[in-house]
């Protein structure tokens, strides 16, 4: 994407983000017992800000067990990232006093169907568990019909976004 610059991405100001059907299966690994085994992640991001290769925001991540109808309460983050002029992503997703660990994750923005998308990677690394997830992060908005239903959980945009506490710059009110 040699034609692109760092106002190519400012269209990324306050939208939302999920993971679709196919990208739902993530990879947990038990180093107790070198075991694997199959978990779904659930991940909503609102990109609330965006400056000059910089974006800001909010995460929320639901972890289930594919074969189960029940979710727990979704884990939210702080996240703050960088995306090149040529579309490489590395975003940071930061806990709070209860979630101490931070994730990195890597990915490209690409186009899928003539729609941007968020071509992901990351890997928990704190854990006697690490989870490992790579996904395509669509775009929704109101309206959409995932807005409403996230695929895999039984809950929408707005309610894995609930009591979300958004990074701000230092003075904004």
């Amino acid at each position: 994407m040699s034609t692109s610059n760092r106002t190519t991405w400012d269209f990324l100001t306050d939208t939302y983000w999920y993971v679709t059907y196919p990208d739902l299966p993530a990879l947990q690994f038990s180093s107790d017992d070198n075991v694997l085994s199959w978990t779904g992640d659930q991940t909503v991001w609102h990109i609330s800000g965006y400056k000059n290769g910089y974006f800001w925001g909010v995460s929320s991540a639901l972890m289930f067990d594919p074969g189960s109808s029940s979710t727990g309460n979704p884990q939210q983050r702080s996240m703050v990232g960088t995306v090149t002029a040529g579309g490489h992503v590395q975003i940071s997703f930061i806990g709070n006093r209860r979630i101490q660990e931070t994730i990195t994750g890597f990915g490209q923005m690409s186009k899928l169907a003539e729609q941007w998308v968020f071509q992901m990677q990351m890997v928990t690394s704190s854990s006697s568990n690490p989870t490992l997830h790579w996904a395509n992060m669509m775009q929704t908005k109101e309206g959409d019909l995932s807005w409403d239903k996230l695929p895999g959980v039984n809950c929408s945009v707005s309610d894995m976004l609930e009591g979300a506490s958004y990074p701000q710059f230092e003075g904004d009110e």
